[in-house]
C-alpha cells in the first residue's frame, strides 16, 4: 500500500507560520502541507499537518499548536507527533 492510499484525506501545499508547544517549550515552524479534512472543508475535527522545523522531537509527543487559517482565522489545535523526518514533524490533530 502506498502512502497516498493510506491517507484518509487529500493534502494541500501551504506555507503558514505556526507556533507550537511541546513539553512546556515554545517553538516556531512552518506548516508546509495540511490535510484537507482539517482545513479547507468545514469538518475541522479531522486532519493533520506537516510542520517544517529544525528541532528534534519524538513520535508520540503531544503538541499544542497555533496558526492562522485562511478559512477560519486563528486556530488552536492539539495533536500528537505521528512521524518525524530531518525536515520536520507530522502532526495528527486530536478529535475535540
Amino acid at each position: 500500500m502506498t502512502t497516498k492510499e493510506k491517507r484518509e484525506h487529500a493534502r494541500s501545499p501551504v506555507d503558514i507560520p505556526a507556533e507550537f508547544i511541546i513539553q512546556g517549550s515554545l517553538y516556531q515552524g512552518q506548516i508546509k502541507n495540511i490535510n484537507k479534512g482539517g482545513w479547507t472543508i468545514r469538518d475541522v475535527n479531522k486532519g493533520g499537518v506537516f510542520v517544517e522545523t529544525g528541532m528534534s522531537f519524538s513520535i508520540g509527543q503531544n503538541v499544542s499548536m497555533t496558526y492562522r487559517s485562511p478559512t477560519f482565522g486563528k486556530e488552536n489545535r492539539i495533536g500528537k507527533i505521528v512521524w518525524i523526518s530531518p525536515q520536520g514533524i507530522g502532526v495528527k490533530f486530536r478529535e475535540p
